[in-house]
Parts: C-alpha cells; sequence; structure tokens
C-alpha cells in the first residue's frame, strides 16, 4: 500500500501548476479515464500509469500559457532571440519525433526556490512529450557562458540569477529521471550559430536533432 508521501492528488497538481483546482477536474473526468473509479478522489502513486495520465490532461491546461511563459523567460534573463531559437529547436523535434510537444510544462515535483514568504513557483520545462515520457531542453548561451548582464541580477530567493539558473538545470536534471521521465538536452554549440550564439538556422539542425532524439523516434 502507497504511504502519503507517494499519493499525489489532482488539487496538489493544479496549485503547484498555478491553475484552479476545479478546472483540472472538470478536465480529468471529460477525458474519461478508465482506472478513476466513479465519484472516487483524483489522485494516484507518484511516478505510475496513471499519474501520468492526470499529467498529459493537465499539460493541457497550463502548457500553452503566454502570460506564464514571457513571466518565466523574463525573470531567467532570456532575450526575445534566445526564446525564438528554442521555439526553433523545438520545432524541429516536432518535426523529427512526429508529436507536438507541450511548451513550457509543469510538473509538480519541479518548482524553483522559495521566494521570502515561502512559495515555490512552478519550473517549466522547455518542451514535454507526454507519450513518450520525455522532456527536451534547449540552452542558450546564458546556461554555458557567464553573461554577467543577466548572470549578477538578483532573485527572489537571494542568490545571482546565473546561480539560480544553474542550481535550476541541475535541479531539472535530478528529479525529472527520477520521477521517470527522460530528459535531452540540446546545447546552442550543437548547431551552427554566430559571434553572439544566435541559430544560424541551416539545413544541418535536423540532422542534429535527429541524431540526439534517434532512440525516441519510432
Amino acid at each position: 500500500m502507497a504511504g502519503p508521501s507517494e499519493v499525489i492528488t489532482a488539487v496538489e497538481m493544479a496549485e503547484a501548476s498555478g491553475i484552479d483546482p476545479k478546472r483540472l477536474r472538470a478536465a480529468l473526468r471529460a477525458a474519461h479515464l478508465q482506472w478513476h473509479p466513479h465519484n472516487g478522489r483524483w489522485e494516484a502513486v507518484r511516478g505510475s500509469d496513471q499519474h501520468r495520465d492526470m499529467e498529459r490532461v493537465m499539460a493541457q491546461l497550463c502548457g500553452g500559457s503566454v502570460r506564464l511563459r514571457s513571466t518565466l523567460k523574463a525573470v531567467m534573463g532570456a532575450s526575445e532571440a534566445a526564446i525564438r531559437d528554442e521555439q526553433y529547436v523545438l520545432d524541429l523535434c516536432d518535426a523529427v519525433i512526429g508529436l507536438k510537444a507541450v511548451r513550457q510544462h509543469c510538473f509538480p515535483f519541479l518548482t524553483g526556490d522559495p521566494d521570502r514568504r515561502g512559495y515555490r513557483k512552478p519550473l517549466p520545462v522547455d518542451g514535454f512529450y507526454p507519450a513518450l515520457g520525455l522532456v527536451v531542453e534547449y540552452h542558450e548561451r546564458q546556461h554555458r557562458e557567464r553573461v554577467s548582464f543577466f548572470d549578477d541580477k538578483p532573485t527572489v530567493s537571494g542568490v545571482p540569477r546565473g546561480d539560480q539558473r544553474r542550481r535550476y538545470d541541475e535541479r531539472r536534471a535530478d528529479l525529472l529521471p527520477r520521477h521517470g521521465y527522460s530528459l535531452v538536452v540540446l546545447n546552442v554549440d550543437e548547431f551552427a550559430h554566430d559571434r553572439a550564439k544566435r541559430l544560424l538556422r541551416t539545413p544541418q539542425d535536423q540532422a542534429v536533432v535527429s541524431r540526439r532524439l534517434a532512440r525516441f523516434i519510432g
């Protein structure tokens, strides 16, 4: 029998992702998940198939929020050019895999550092493929090089932004596999780019993505 710490509820998932629990419960009912008993509680053992079903439904609710995306990217110090490059790389992944990634998906177990009130914001991932249990992250130059303009700015948790970014990258790399998800990180240096590390978008880019995602291609 699963212990309390191993079980997650729809309310906990919704609150961690910043959406109304009633919306998530309504979406779960509409999904007609066969394993769920009529009038039963919406809960599942963490990492189970039922948990993933609930995450897939939640992804449709919180994954495409433009407001959330722009706010979090501003906090992390990404430029508009970097955001466009990220979108381009994820579009390549979609084409190679033959599925559409949920952009800026939030997992209940993946949150940022607490602010002064102790609140932890959801820590989104760049692209999530629920059917494959796959997360794809694109790392622009700020993830691999020190950029003083971004890295020295303070954060709500009291550490410089550059330190926080590295901490969050490590948190994703640690927690995603622990919860049964595969993580593939694509770095800017793997693609043709200019001196400012903006992608040149050459025909070879798709070959890079195909090679890195080979084991997920059906």
